[in-house]
């Protein structure tokens, strides 16, 4: 297969995924997600805790998790509910996301969140959800899903225009979570691995474009939060408590248990941070104060980042 043309490769690959897919569809059908509350679909940058935030919720004995797979989802008029506000459309959306969630591998292809490397041997994820469910991928009772796609959910909503309230009058099941790393080491991150491509900031943009580029998903996020309160979540990597984790769950309408609770803030490990230069954190001052002068609670929590 490795010794074929790279289009070739591309081509028959989108075919086997096609086949696969049509598939799960009709498995799906027999899945019943009557009992689904709220589906949570994540935004922001990638390299943004989203994966970590993803985890989390799968140690939730209600919550079920789909790791990417946006290439399958969005665009397709079965399952683009973003695209397509009929109850149907969701419910298509839940019962392939609940099917897929049950395998998978690492990457964009997505599936199971086992995959993600939030469970590679060296963080705690892995031996806490084995400890409270053994090898089970799906839960008995499925109350919310939360999918991790962030930034592609993102462009996706403002590059077809997507009338949120109309969404919203029409989906009252539907919710959206922002976790917020510090944007200096998620900018670095994002260059790092190539996901600052998605920004559309050019071929090589430098550190300071792209962390205005991630500044500017926070401030979008932060504004139809202070528009639709009910229906976006947001928490900060240096403001994440167990008070925080308690309302994260009643915003999903999960039971907020004590001992989920205390599990979450066990697991919330974070990687070790950067240094940066001085110039740089006070580029990234200057705009945190610039576009985040409406929020002064906000602004304040995002400067701290700069002083760590």
């Amino acid at each position: 297969m490795h010794l074929l043309p790279k289009k070739l490769r591309q081509k028959l690959e989108f075919h086997r995924l096609e086949k696969e897919k049509n598939q799960d569809l009709i498995d799906a059908q027999a899945i019943d997600v009557s009992a689904v509350e709220t589906l949570c679909l994540a935004l922001g940058p990638y390299r943004n805790l989203t994966t970590l935030s993803a985890s989390l919720l799968f140690l939730h004995p209600h919550c079920q998790v789909l790791n990417h797979g946006g290439a399958r989802i969005f665009g397709d008029p079965r399952l683009d509910f973003l695209l397509d506000h009929e109850k149907e459309t969701l419910d298509n959306f839940l019962r392939y996301a609940i099917a897929i969630s049950t395998k998978g591998k690492r990457g964009k292809t997505g599936g199971s969140i086992v995959h993600s490397h939030a469970f590679d041997e060296k963080h705690k994820l892995g031996k806490l959800y084995r400890q409270h469910f053994g090898d089970t991928l799906v839960k008995e009772d499925i109350r919310c899903l939360f999918w991790k796609e962030s930034l592609r959910t993102s462009l996706h909503i403002r590059n077809n225009s997507i009338d949120l309230d109309a969404l919203f009058a029409r989906e009252p099941r539907l919710r959206f979570l922002l976790p917020v790393r510090n944007p200096l080491d998620c900018a670095i991150s994002n260059l790092r691995t190539g996901h600052a491509r998605l920004f559309d900031l050019g071929k090589n943009p430098d550190t300071k474009r792209v962390l205005e580029a991630i500044l500017d998903e926070i401030h979008w996020v932060k504004g139809l939060q202070e528009k639709h309160p009910e229906r976006f979540f947001y928490f900060l990597e240096n403001k994440f408590t167990a008070e925080h984790a308690r309302k994260l769950a009643q915003f999903l309408l999960l039971t907020p248990d004590p001992a989920w609770i205390s599990v979450v803030q066990e697991a919330f490990d974070i990687d070790k941070h950067y240094d940066y230069p001085r110039p740089l954190l006070a580029h990234y001052q200057n705009l945190v104060e610039k576009k985040f002068s409406a929020w002064p609670d906000l602004r304040q929590q995002l400067l701290l980042f700069s002083s760590q």
